[in-house]
């Protein structure tokens, strides 16, 4: 798989989970009389539009709830460009040559790799591969805060500690052992 390839997020993966989700959610939010317009659609667009007409409004509290939810996904979406793109799971076994998603899954548990999780999907930040292989150095930063939220390790990994000055970790774990040395100590940090 090229670097380019890895770097790619599985757009239809993420797409139809999303879907899903919110598919969901129309079912539980919208009155009898709503479904049977929307299900009375001719086509496609006209579907999309009696969803937009019949959707219920949500007040200020649900807006400003809304609101706080789509910047959460925007700074997810950015670290997640910042930390080299993501793969997903199947990606990863075919990158790694295992013969199943349990042993990425196993990897996952064993703190050598890490995912993260976007409204269900696990989602593999591409920095941590080189090559076919797992950079060594995750195994160290993973180990120095095994109970940090994995979105947290993302975001340390990615714009670093005041301590490590300019230094950013994913670039630190490539480098020297003093340097993985150094991007662990932080990394501890975020246990406190």
């Amino acid at each position: 798989m090229s670097a380019s390839a890895a770097s790619v997020i599985d757009v239809d993966v993420v797409f139809r989970q999303r879907l899903e989700n919110s598919v969901d959610w129309l079912i539980r939010s919208l009155s009898r009389e709503a479904k049977l317009a929307v299900v009375a659609s001719a086509d496609v667009p006209q579907l999309v539009l009696s969803l937009a007409r019949n959707t219920p409004s949500t007040d200020p509290e649900e807006r400003q709830a809304a609101e706080r939810l789509a910047r959460t996904a925007e700074f997810k979406r950015d670290l997640l460009q910042r930390a080299g793109g993501t793969l997903t799971t199947e990606q990863v076994r075919e990158l790694l040559g295992h013969k199943s998603v349990q042993a990425v899954h196993k990897a996952v548990a064993a703190h050598r790799l890490l995912a993260v999780d976007d409204s269900g999907t696990k989602l593999f930040p591409a920095f941590q591969f080189d090559g076919g292989q797992i950079l060594p150095g995750m195994a160290h930063i993973l180990a120095a805060a095994p109970s940090a939220s994995t979105w947290a390790l993302l975001q340390f990994l990615v714009e670093g500690d005041e301590g490590l000055g300019p230094d950013r970790p994913i670039d630190l774990i490539k480098a020297g052992p003093e340097d993985l040395a150094r991007a662990a100590r932080f990394a501890r940090t975020l246990e406190d």
